[in-house]
This record gives structure tokens, C-alpha cells and sequence, in this order.
């Protein structure tokens, strides 16, 4: 969302949580050439109630082994 444009004030009444800003890049600065001017800010939202405790208890994901022919 941008900040600089839109109030987060209906995102937060409705408990969406701001995880942080975004560094301003955009999909097309392969090059690191821009300044940061357009930052955006991150909002989640929750599924369900518990999800931290639930994340905290499940396993991690495991990933299974490359083949020995891959490179």
C-alpha cells in the first residue's frame, strides 16, 4: 500500500498488521539503480486466530535432496 498516497487507519481498525516498508524498488530494477521513492507499505493479514503459536509448532518444511545428475 502506499503510504504516501492512502491512510492505513481502515486497515488497522480492521487488524491488519504492518509487518514494515518495501526498499522503493520496483520488478524492473535489476540494476539496484533506484532511489527509494516509491516504498510501499506491507500489511498481513491473520486466517486465524493462533496462526503464531501454530507456526511455532509445526515442523519445518523439508525439502527433498537434488539428484546426484542434476546440476
Amino acid at each position: 500500500m502506499d503510504g504516501r498516497r492512502f491512510a492505513d487507519t481502515c486497515y488497522r481498525v480492521a487488524n491488519w498488521i504492518l509487518l514494515g516498508e518495501t526498499q522503493g524498488r520496483g520488478r524492473m530494477d535489476r540494476d539496484h539503480q533506484a532511489d527509494g521513492s516509491a516504498r510501499k507499505l506491507i500489511l498481513v493479514y491473520p486466517l486465524c486466530p493462533s496462526v503464531q503459536q501454530r507456526l511455532r509448532k509445526a515442523p519445518p518444511p523439508r525439502f527433498p535432496e537434488p539428484e546426484a545428475d542434476c546440476p
